[in-house]
């Protein structure tokens, strides 16, 4: 026994000294530049009866979007851009798999505002009715800004469900799976303090998520396995061995009784 146990020490320490010589594999998933047909769409309150007026322009270098809230302070005001990060094969689409995403990155220019709302929507088998759209599980992190081009990372364990939306939907706040691995869509909106009827302006040269390549960590649990295939292999030959033994000197005993 003490022979299983040095050997399983010894592909313990091999398994650690596997992990840490491993090169840290990144992955970057670009919704700007586009790619896999992303496409964003904005939006504003003008069919809700708002007079929020928004200016918007997709090319090649990246995305340009600008807005004025609507002045009425009786009246919501809302506007924003959403990118749908849904996978698309033929007719079907498939949720993206935002597990292993750790940071996103933004490569933005900015002005006439110091802050916007980053939205993740991931579906939630829970609460999600697909045809309302605020039933998805919402995730948010505010971005604030400077004038002028920057680049602003967020990670991703830094969004949050807010406490609007359980009660918007109705959810009992104990359901606080975050669900990335159904990420659907992005969206951009005004921060919370944005001044009514102030023009702000935003160009997006970039959109990035990071991460960490999950064929690391694969080829670690793929030699943990082994390390529990032997593992429970060894001590099943011990178990029967010891066993055999023991009916061996029963059958002895008996024979010289």
């Amino acid at each position: 026994m003490k022979k299983t146990w040095s050997i399983l020490a010894v592909i313990a320490v091999a398994t650690v000294v596997a992990y840490f010589a491993l090169p840290i594999r990144f992955f970057v998933e670009n919704i700007i530049p586009f790619e896999n047909e992303i496409r964003p769409v904005a939006y504003d309150d003008e069919s809700d009866g708002g007079t929020s007026k928004i200016t918007f322009d997709v090319s090649e270098s990246g995305v340009d979007f600008s807005c004025v809230l609507g002045s009425a302070e009786e009246k919501a005001g809302w506007c924003g851009l959403i990118f749908d990060l849904r996978n698309r094969d033929g007719e079907l689409y498939y949720n993206r798999d935002w597990s292993f995403v750790d940071t996103v990155i933004f490569d933005v220019e900015a002005s006439g505002t110091n802050e916007i709302l980053v939205k993740l929507w991931a579906y939630d088998e829970d609460v999600t009715d697909t045809n309302v759209a605020r039933t998805y599980r919402l995730l948010m992190k505010e971005l604030p800004l400077t004038g002028g081009r920057q680049r602003v990372a967020i990670p991703l364990e830094q969004f949050y469900t807010p406490d609007f939306w359980y009660a918007d939907n109705h959810v009992d706040t104990s359901l606080v799976e975050r669900h990335q691995d159904e990420i659907v869509r992005l969206e951009i909106a005004p921060g919370w303090n944005q001044p009514r009827g102030q023009k702000f302006t935003l160009k997006f040269y970039g959109i990035q998520a990071k991460g960490l390549s999950n064929a690391t960590f694969g080829g670690v649990l793929f030699v943990m396995l082994i390390l529990t295939i032997v593992a429970v292999g060894r001590k099943h030959a011990f178990e029967v061995e010891t066993r055999k033994k023991s009916e061996t000197n029963e059958k002895d005993g008996e024979a010289h009784a």
